[in-house]
């Protein structure tokens, strides 16, 4: 062994009649017990080895590469406040590592492997990659054995790689943890019935989150106020939270969102002030309960009632989602489908009002559908302008002043009183009188409402233009 650790070649145990090493003597040969031969880094690269006892490296200097493969520990690792250089294990089995506020110069590598307690890594900065291929993580079922893995304030210079049947048995958490390269975590699963499977609030990662492509979790997911810088996707993800929370998005930030499950999410998602840029997704896999207030957006994917969408928001009414949508869809030049969203907010909020309120906003819904119909006043108007023509033809106004009134034509009056920009002649010569005079005023208020609505939609169709 000592040899092998001078040369840095690996030293295979595999067929050997005694595997067992004692963990004193590995600790031994990492803080310098032999200096590697011709100015060479010295590395310990063992196979097949059976460590007994603790691998105390607790605040160690480590000028080794550690290379690692099918070996079996008795006993947790202590890494705690370590500074070391490359940490490969493949196809190892330990209960747990302590590996807390410690420092990896490269990169470090759990591949294949079966740990049997706590993977603790918070606090600790690795320049390069954290890689967890098929690795499994099953701590032991104490209930205060804290998370299966704790990233808790974890720096990592690239990427956090979990392919290939990754699987994690309780709390994988990587709350306030900076990850500068990418979230790979598609066909990994992480198993917490009872709680939440991925915690990671205030998570940043400097290019993509990819929680997809048969990413499992069997419990909430987590991720308020996180900072993906690219997209964030969950296409193809199968998302279990059988609580009342299934994933919690509050105040994420993201220029892409994708929102595919496999299937809908059993309990809410809550996207309660997050900012995307493009949200994708689907009515298909629209979970039942949606919380959407102050949740803003640049664009959204097609197809689907997006009412229906904002329906399942099951807090009160919220204005900034209705405008929220209606801003999106006036941006994707959509103006009609804007409108009906306007209306549908107008009323939803009538629902919200005491009686007077209600009656009103029925009247304006009915009439105008609340300034988005003008259609709706055009045809008021010309129904109005029509009994106006009717009831003074049969009962004519008398002329202000009889010598100098011009003609009296029926059309023309109610036309001047019912179109407040149009001065016909009509209504300043004559004066409706009796019943007919509540008709004039009637016919007024009417027009001027009808009028200005019309006003309006020509207004916004000539600002599209």
């Amino acid at each position: 062994m000592r040899k092998a650790f001078r040369t840095g070649r690996r030293l295979d145990l595999t067929r050997a009649t005694d595997r067992v090493v004692r963990a004193g003597v590995l600790r031994f040969l990492l803080l310098g017990g032999f200096p590697a031969e011709g100015g060479q880094l010295p590395a310990l690269r063992l196979t097949g080895a059976h460590v007994t006892g603790q691998i105390q490296l607790a605040y160690a200097e480590v000028q080794a590469v550690i290379s690692l493969r099918d070996c079996r520990f008795d006993q947790r690792i202590d890494l705690y406040g370590a500074h070391l250089q490359v940490v490969t294990l493949h196809g190892c089995s330990f209960p747990g590592i302590l590996a807390s506020n410690a420092t990896f110069a490269g990169s470090l590598r759990l591949v294949n492997c079966r740990c049997a307690g706590n993977l603790q890594l918070a606090g600790s900065t690795i320049a390069n990659a954290l890689f967890l291929d098929e690795t499994t993580l099953t701590p032991p079922a104490d209930e205060n054995a804290g998370p299966a893995f704790d990233g808790t304030r974890l720096r990592v210079g690239a990427d956090v790689v979990a392919l290939s049947g990754f699987r994690c048995v309780g709390e994988f958490r990587l709350t306030n943890a900076e990850i500068s390269g990418s979230l790979r975590w598609s066909g990994a699963t992480l198993e917490h019935p009872d709680g939440v499977a991925l915690s990671a609030a205030d998570l940043r990662v400097g290019a993509i989150a990819n929680l997809c492509d048969g990413f499992v979790a069997d419990g909430s997911v987590a991720l308020p106020y996180a900072q993906i810088t690219s997209r964030l996707c969950f296409e193809n993800a199968v998302l279990r939270g059988s609580g009342e929370m299934s994933v919690d998005l509050r105040h994420v930030q993201s220029r892409e969102l994708v929102l595919l499950p496999a299937v809908a999410p059993p309990g809410a998602v809550d996207l309660r002030h997050a900012r995307v840029g493009l949200l994708r997704d689907s009515p298909s896999t629209w979970a039942r309960e949606l919380r959407l207030d102050g949740l803003t957006y640049e664009a959204l994917s097609d197809g689907g009632d997006r009412l229906d969408w904002l329906r399942r928001d099951s807090g009160e009414f919220r204005p900034q989602t209705y405008s929220q949508l209606a801003a999106a869809y006036r941006g994707a030049g959509r103006d009609d489908d804007a409108r009906e969203v306007q209306l549908a907010g107008e009323r939803h909020r009538r629902r919200t009002l005491r009686r007077p309120g209600r009656i009103w906003g029925l009247i304006q819904d009915y009439t105008v559908g609340y300034g988005y119909r003008p259609t709706r006043a055009v045809v008021w108007l010309a129904a109005l302008l029509a009994l106006g023509t009717i009831v003074f033809s049969a009962y004519p106004p008398r002329a202000a002043e009889a010598p100098k009134a011009p003609e009296f034509i029926a059309f023309a009056y109610a036309a001047d009183l019912i179109l407040p920009v149009v001065d016909l002649g009509q209504q300043s010569a004559y004066l409706a009188r009796g019943a007919t005079a509540w008709l004039a005023y009637f016919l007024i208020l009417a027009g001027l409402l009808f009028a200005t609505t019309i006003t309006a939609a020509a207004a916004r169709r000539l600002r599209r233009v």
